[in-house]
């Protein structure tokens, strides 16, 4: 997942006087997207792109990056999520509710702007399993 290169993202005015550069690694990115989407009502768990036989991880703070793809290229920031959402709720409105809240927490850290986010629903399970 991380790039050697990272992403730059547009720096505040300088005065002159400062010199160098922030990049931003995907791992970074998706250290903040996980994070969000581990706060996000209705989300249980993540999964791997590809689920197979039912795989899928609870939560965790240790597995941040599991269910995420992130890709950055020149002025574009693409994510990929791949979740679990609990069992009774509305999936749309809990893909919608972690899009917006993914994208705002990215840009506020980042000021990189997510020109692509898909939230891909991989399975439902009842919150205590």
């Amino acid at each position: 997942m991380p790039k050697s290169s990272g992403f730059r993202p547009e720096s505040p005015p300088s005065d002159g006087r400062q010199t160098g550069q922030v990049v931003i690694t995907e791992r970074a990115i998706a250290d903040v997207v996980g994070l969000t989407v581990l706060e996000c009502y209705g989300v249980v768990g993540m999964a791997s792109p590809g689920l197979y036989r039912g795989v899928a991880r609870l939560l965790t703070r240790d597995k941040l990056h599991q269910g995420i793809r992130v890709d950055s290229s020149k002025d574009q920031l693409k994510i990929e999520l791949y979740l679990i959402v609990e069992y009774g709720l509305n999936v749309a409105e809990v893909a919608g509710n972690v899009r917006s809240q993914v994208a705002y927490s990215v840009e506020r850290a980042t000021r990189l702007r997510v020109t692509d986010l898909q939230v891909h629903i991989q399975g439902v399970r009842v919150g205590d399993e």
